[in-house]
């Protein structure tokens, strides 16, 4: 690539990196991401692989890939089980899954639940994919879903960067395994995720990398928790609240009455902060639901209850049935 404008783009052939990958490994910056629609074209009858981590399963089955490429076979591998306590039920985390799949009639072949660091999952998808006749096996998913993960895990890639920043794949790539080509697509885009609000430095410690040991925390009528500096939860009733956060991240219990003076003075009160907020009110009807924080945690409690929350300006946090206990 001879453009120093264009992706690709380096100095030399003697670096290992381009310029975009070099910024993008050693400093953290990346301003591009894909859309589905950006996708490039899909090879017909390819094995598409589906890739989302338990971080993200708000956003499990949105994207609906199988409709720019129709002919494909569709497997979905939730990936980072490990993120989940031991004690999860994961039987019935599969069962919700599957439940929630035929409701939106999303079509796959199977429903694999992994952990791309697990040798012993790595080995038995590398079987199981080795298995199918399809000569192409596209690897996609939304940014820090650990596609890339499994792709040098599969491959043994040691080109392919795989670290806690989104927008890292910025072209595909592909490396031939047996009679298959594996490829590792660039992560789809979903706006509003932590990378969008805070530095490299901040959020890479934010986003768990092993197993979450969830807070329980019991709030009485008019009690609010702070998670840092960055989002507020209030209640109007007594509740029960189950946090999925990395240990890192600081909660503390206040009162209601104290959370705009907190946000306002967030510099004198905080580490991790943003400029602007906005407050969203949250209606939980019966039964036990989800509140999903962007890609770095998620809450959960149980309905009927209303909840409001103070959010850094453009986060995306969405309310879901929870898929688990």
């Amino acid at each position: 690539m001879d453009n120093p404008r264009h992706i690709g783009y380096a100095l030399s052939l003697d670096h290992d990196f381009c310029q975009a990958c070099f910024r993008l490994k050693n400093y953290g910056e990346s301003h591009d991401h894909f859309h589905p629609e950006d996708l490039p074209v899909l090879e017909k009858d390819a094995l598409i692989v589906m890739v989302s981590s338990v971080l993200n399963l708000d956003m499990l089955f949105e994207y609906p890939v199988y409709r720019y490429q129709s002919k494909g076979t569709f497997v979905y591998i939730i990936n980072q089980m490990d993120l989940l306590p031991k004690q999860t039920n994961t039987d019935l985390l599969l069962e919700n899954i599957t439940n929630k799949a035929k409701k939106m009639n999303i079509p796959y072949l199977d429903i694999i639940m992994m952990s791309a660091k697990n040798p012993s999952d790595i080995e038995n998808l590398k079987l199981y994919l080795n298995d199918f006749k399809q000569h192409h096996i596209y690897l996609i998913g939304v940014q820090n879903s650990g596609k890339t993960t499994i792709f040098k895990a599969l491959t043994e890639n040691q080109d392919a960067l795989a670290f806690k920043k989104a927008g890292l794949t910025q072209e595909p790539l592909y490396h031939r395994l047996n009679h298959q080509v594996i490829w590792d697509m660039p992560g789809l885009f979903q706006k509003g995720y932590i990378h969008e609000f805070l530095p490299y430095n901040t959020y890479k410690k934010m986003i768990p990398d092993q197993e979450i040991k969830p807070k329980i925390y019991q709030l009485k009528k008019d009690q609010a928790l702070m998670i840092e500096g960055l989002v507020s939860i209030a209640v109007r009733e007594p509740s029960h609240l189950v946090f999925y956060l990395d240990d890192h991240m600081k909660i503390h219990k206040t009162n209601v009455t104290r959370v705009k003076e907190l946000i306002d003075e967030k510099e004198k009160h905080f580490q991790i902060f943003v400029e602007q907020y906005e407050k969203k009110l949250f209606k939980i009807p019966d039964g036990k639901h989800q509140i999903t924080f962007a890609d770095f945690g998620f809450l959960h409690l149980e309905g009927p209850i209303t909840v409001e929350i103070y959010q850094p300006k453009g986060l995306h946090i969405t309310l879901t049935e929870a898929l688990f206990k």
